[in-house]
């Protein structure tokens, strides 16, 4: 099927559906439609702008979006966004993002996704682990910016874009200025895996300048059973969670503000030592994994003025996985993996009035960051090794500085140039392998430009473009890794990012009847990635290098991404598309981290007068058999089969009677219990089952 017929389908389906299904429509029903994905407002991409209106692909997800997903991990939320996937394994353990084919791979190195919690940048890598351990619980938004044109704000490393997560603030529960307290518990149960979520969150405003939070969470759950009743190892969890978050007012002022978090996350259980594939089998071990994020933040507009408002926060990351009851792997009392960082920022954004309908924002800033990676291994008779040759201890130093305009011609025409530089010096630890060299300090830098614009042709019909360089810089794994038989890799060369994008927008009223609404926006992409970094292995590697890491040659990936919203009297019809296709240009292979092309589709009804909102959704992949062995990172590596999933949500919120005010949640997943695997998973999706979800604010 081409790609053409593929949108025409899916375009049929959005349109139509909805409008066969229910004729009817009412000014009280249509006060009660969801807010549509496409109306959103951005807050990640300079200037807060409603989502459609942004030059380039971004999905953001409310409160209520997650409240609905009833997600057990991170990568729950993310699965069903357009060309955003989830590769490796299906635990909070095992879990690396993956956004237009590049992402992580099982053994991993820097995945290429930058991700951030409130505002900090978390990284973290360890072979046959995932890439970031969290609670969906303590978010109410996440942002998913696609494409390397994000790392004009975000960093050196963003090749497929940025994920970013804010926590949930007191203010989201105060529902009023004289509001002192508020407290939100919830409960929730599934079936197939025996899941069970506890959380509770307080909200405390003591005096009218002072928010204080505080949340805790508790998540546990049985490995599950996949579409043929088989048990799949290493998707059980068990883990805590907690959060703090304070914000003082000062004079009065809501944007003059001081601003701290701290969250932790623990889980400590026997696991299966593989946590991305598995395939150790009875291969149990013991994990402590921990992970903290600590920030202080400021901000002052300085009074509404135009040339100064500013923002700034200095952060503190830790991830630690402390390892025992390894004795498969030989003689060690335990061994720990550590991602310590600093980290700061610093920007400001300026507003220039032009003359007539013509403004423009300008914001500049800097970033720092120190990492420290550490993996000491303690042996049975106390002696120290630190670390492996293949996973080397290190510390990094990032330094960027960054210039972003955003000019704005009425409602019509809006341009994005920006451009950021980033050094990073890279020191090598006390790791060593038996004949090797001794690494030595290293020091890259790079440069990376963007143009981007919208041009709104009609109230109702909108194209726009970007062009972005970026580069990613190489980092300790890649930089320090190193054996007896292979050298460490100090001659790597950045990655290099050439992507072009093109798109349009549609934003029509009235159709197909008064209340009837329909939002669009299609994205084209290409992005040719030259000198991508993975480990030598000939002939996929450069022949005759003994560098443990290369540069290979030039990657292309491509695709299409369509996102569609429909929405009349209380009815509503959401769908989205995604097809992907890349290869090593010098090989003509295919790259193994392209996802299947994938379509889901949603249809349901909210009624504002019962409070009972509910409907279905249907996840549709192809069959993904363009594969290319191991040229290009791990990925599946193998061909998947086409598969379709079926789900049902319902929502219950009574407005009356001793209920009110309680949210009542129930979904039914893959109802029909089918088999099946996402092409960049490496193990099989959930079975059927149930679940159930109760909450309450007060």
């Amino acid at each position: 099927m081409t790609n053409c017929k593929r949108l025409a389908l899916l375009g049929t389906a959005l349109l139509s559906a909805p409008a066969l299904l229910h004729a009817q429509e009412t000014a009280a029903a249509d006060n009660g439609q969801a807010q549509f994905s496409l109306d959103k407002l951005v807050i990640s991409a300079g200037q807060e702008k409603i989502a459609r209106d942004t030059p380039q692909a971004v999905t953001t997800l409310d409160q209520e979006d997650i409240d609905q997903t009833q997600a057990n991990t991170i990568g729950d939320l993310l699965e069903a966004m357009p060309g955003v996937n989830v590769q490796g394994g299906v635990s909070q353990l095992g879990q690396g993002f993956n956004i237009r084919g590049l992402g992580t791979a099982i053994g991993d190195s820097d995945n290429r996704v930058v991700i951030t919690v409130d505002g900090v940048q978390k990284f973290y890598e360890q072979y046959r682990m995932g890439a970031f351990f969290s609670e969906p619980e303590l978010y109410k938004r996440v942002e998913v910016l696609r494409g390397p044109a994000s790392s004009t704000l975000y960093g050196a490393g963003a090749l497929a874009g940025v994920i970013n997560f804010s926590t949930k603030d007191a203010s989201d529960f105060l529902s009023s200025p004289t509001d002192a307290i508020a407290v939100r518990l919830k409960a929730a149960t599934e079936t197939n895996s025996e899941a069970k979520t506890l959380s509770g969150i307080v909200a405390f405003r003591p005096v009218e300048s002072i928010e204080l939070l505080g949340t805790y969470n508790f998540r546990t759950s049985s490995n599950y059973r996949d579409g043929r009743n088989q048990i799949v190892e290493a998707s059980k969890t068990e883990a805590d969670s907690w959060l703090v978050k304070g914000r003082v007012t000062i004079a009065g002022n809501r944007k003059h503000a001081i601003w701290a978090s701290y969250q932790d996350w623990v889980s400590d259980t026997p696991q299966v030592y593989d946590q991305v594939t598995a395939s150790t089998g009875s291969a149990l071990m013991r994990r402590k994994v921990r992970d903290k994020t600590a920030v202080v933040g400021y901000e002052n507009d300085f009074g509404g003025s135009k040339l100064f408002n500013v923002e700034a926060q200095v952060a503190y990351s830790d991830t630690l996985t402390h390892q025992t009851e390894t004795t498969f792997l030989g003689a060690l009392a335990y061994s720990d993996f550590r991602y310590e960082s600093w980290q700061g920022k610093l920007q400001n954004v300026s507003e220039f009035d032009l003359g007539g309908d013509w403004t423009t924002f300008l914001t500049v800033g800097g970033q720092w960051s120190q990492q420290k990676r550490r993996n000491p291994r303690v042996s049975l008779t106390g002696v120290v090794t630190p670390g492996a040759g293949t996973h080397p201890e290190g510390q990094m130093t990032r330094t960027g500085l960054f210039g972003q305009l955003e000019i704005v011609w009425s409602d019509k025409l809006t341009i994005i140039p920006g451009v950021r530089v980033d050094w990073t010096d890279l020191e090598p630890g006390d790791t060593r392998a038996a004949g090797a060299a001794v690494p030595q300090r290293t020091k890259h830098n790079g440069v990376s430009p963007k143009i981007a614009a919208l041009y709104n042709v009609a109230d109702w019909f909108g194209v726009f473009g970007s062009v972005a360089h970026t580069v990613r810089l190489p980092n300790v794994d890649e930089t320090f890794t190193l054996s007896a038989a292979r050298s460490y890799s100090p001659d790597l060369r950045p990655e290099k990012s050439d992507n072009y994008e093109v798109g349009f927008t549609l934003s029509l009223d009235g159709l197909l009847g008064k209340t009837g609404r329909f939002r669009a926006k299609t994205t084209l992409f290409q992005n040719d990635v030259k000198d991508l970094i993975i480990t030598n292995s000939a002939p996929s590697g450069v022949a005759g290098s003994t560098s443990y890491f290369v540069n290979i040659g030039r990657s292309r990936l491509k695709g299409v991404e369509v996102e569609a919203e429909y929405g009349i009297g209380g009815f509503f019809a959401r769908g989205n598309a995604s097809f992907i296709d890349g290869k090593n240009l010098l090989t003509g292979q295919y790259l193994n981290t392209i996802p299947a092309n994938d379509y889901r589709l949603t249809l349901g009804y909210s009624d504002p007068v019962t409070g009972l909102s509910g409907g279905w959704t249907g996840e549709f992949a192809e069959a993904q058999n363009k594969v290319g062995g191991s040229n290009f990172g791990a990925g599946s590596g193998a061909p998947t089969a086409g598969y379709a999933v079926h789900n049902l949500f319902l929502t219950f919120r009574p407005l009356s009677g001793a209920a009110k005010g309680v949210e009542f949640r129930i979904s039914a997943d893959n109802i029909f219990d089918r088999y099946y695997r996402r092409h960049l998973s490496s193990l099989a999706g959930e079975g059927q089952t149930f679940k159930f979800t109760v909450a309450n604010t007060f």
